[in-house]
């Protein structure tokens, strides 16, 4: 049975909701959904497209910050929808084709996100910062970003171009933290600093850092605050 557990959720400032950084996560396949799972798969289509009709219907994005915002709405709409699912009373097997299936309308979403952001790229190596995107467009690319567990590729040149930016408050290093060690975590190395909470046989719990003696350092370098047990929201099915 193949697994996939990406089960990662990025650091949040105050200004930025936890829900924003929720993480991603697919369960073991399962057997075919049931009539409940298929009602709740059918909520949640029924929620993205509503909200995709209310981005419709709104004027056409006149800048790439407006496009980039309007993306991440999206993705957070169907997130937040997928995490007020009831899944309780339903047996394993049941639960795991209904999240897999869920999953699957977002994972969809993120994709078309991630080919959005690649082709607004700026063409001189920098990245979406917060005074020539504004706030909520340099938001909505490092939610696209750490959600891109499938392009790696898209993961690795985003946190080469966030970088240099950090340190001026064009990026905020909790954005470029969430990244570096969500990409750590897929490629199942140590995280640098401590941002991604992982499933660990059903407990949701801290993942492994790199010289946890030398961590409150890194993270205070960086910028971030010492590290401390925080109120991630765990996934479904954690």
């Amino acid at each position: 049975m193949c697994t996939r557990r990406l089960l990662l959720a990025a650091l949040a400032l105050a200004a930025t909701p936890a829900l924003a950084a929720a993480p991603v996560y697919a369960p073991d396949a399962g057997p075919g959904l049931t009539p409940r799972g298929e009602k709740l798969v059918r909520g949640l289509k029924a929620t993205i497209r509503g909200r995709q009709a209310q981005l419709d219907a709104l004027p056409p994005p006149t800048s790439d910050g407006v496009r980039l915002t309007r993306l991440a709405e999206l993705e957070q709409a169907a997130r937040e929808a997928l995490y007020d699912l009831d899944f309780d009373g339903m047996s394993l097997g049941e639960r795991a084709a209904a999240l897999g299936a869920a999953w699957t309308l977002v994972e969809a979403i993120d994709r078309r996100n991630q080919a959005a952001l690649k082709a607004m790229l700026p063409s001189d190596g920098g990245w979406f910062g917060r005074s020539a995107f504004g706030e909520d467009a340099a938001r909505a690319a490092w939610l696209i970003t750490v959600h891109a567990v499938n392009d790696r590729r898209l993961m690795r040149e985003a946190a080469v171009r966030m970088a240099p930016l950090v340190a001026d408050g064009e990026v905020l290093p909790a954005w470029y933290a969430s990244v570096v060690d969500r990409l750590a975590v897929l490629e199942g190395r140590p995280q640098r600093f401590g941002t991604q909470p992982v499933c660990r046989a059903g407990s949701w719990t801290m993942g492994e850092v790199e010289d946890p003696d030398s961590l409150d350092a890194r993270r205070a370098e960086l910028g971030l605050q010492a590290m401390e047990v925080r109120d991630f929201r765990p996934p479904p099915g954690c």
